[in-house]
C-alpha cells in the first residue's frame, strides 16, 4: 500500500472528510506533481475515497508566495496546469469553499487583463475547459460514485455559483 492510500485510509478511519493538499515551493519550481497525485490519485481509483474526500482543498505553503496573485506567477501557472492535467476532477473534490477551484481555472485564462477584455478573450478558454474537461471529469467521478441526478445537479450549482462569484464563498 503506496503512502497516499495509507494516508486517505487513516483519515477516512478517522472520519476527517476533508483533505488538505499541500503544494510546496519546491514541488513548483521543479514541476514535480507526484506529491500531490500520491494523494489525488487514490480518490478515483476507490469509491469509499471518492464520496467521502468529495470536499478537498489545496493550498501552496510557503510565504515567499503568499500575498501574491498565484495564478500571475508563470512558475505557478506551468505547475497548476500539469497538475490539472493529471487531475482535471476538481469540480467533483475541491471545496466550493475556498479559492483553489478558482486558482485553477484562472491558470488556464490569459492573465493581466482588464475585467472588459477578460471575457471577451477568455471565454473560449472557460467554455473548452467545462465542456470538454471538467464537467466529464466530474460526471465521471458522479456515475462512479453512484450519485443521484438531484446530487450531481446540485453540485453543478454549486460549481457555477461559485465560479460566478469568482471563488468567492
Amino acid at each position: 500500500m503506496d503512502e497516499g492510500v495509507k494516508w486517505l485510509s487513516k483519515l477516512f478511519e478517522a472520519g476527517i472528510d476533508s483533505l488538505d493538499i499541500i503544494i510546496t515551493k519546491e514541488d513548483v519550481l521543479r514541476q514535480d506533481t507526484s506529491g500531490p497525485m500520491s494523494y489525488l490519485s487514490p480518490l478515483i481509483d476507490n469509491e469509499d475515497f471518492a464520496v467521502f474526500f468529495a470536499k478537498s482543498k489545496h493550498s501552496f505553503d510557503d510565504s515567499d508566495l503568499l500575498g501574491k496573485s498565484l495564478d500571475e506567477l508563470p512558475e505557478v501557472r506551468k505547475y497548476i496546469l500539469k497538475l490539472d492535467n493529471e487531475f482535471p476532477y476538481w469540480f467533483y473534490f475541491l471545496s466550493k469553499e475556498s479559492p483553489g477551484l478558482f486558482l485553477i481555472h484562472q491558470c488556464h485564462m490569459l492573465p493581466f487583463l482588464s475585467d472588459e477584455d477578460e471575457f471577451d478573450l477568455n471565454i473560449n478558454q472557460f467554455k473548452e475547459n467545462i465542456i470538454n474537461k471538467w464537467l466529464p471529469a466530474m460526471t465521471e467521478m458522479c456515475d462512479f460514485t453512484n450519485m443521484s441526478d438531484q446530487e450531481m445537479e446540485e453540485m453543478c450549482m454549486r460549481v457555477y455559483s461559485y465560479l460566478k462569484n469568482r471563488g468567492k464563498a
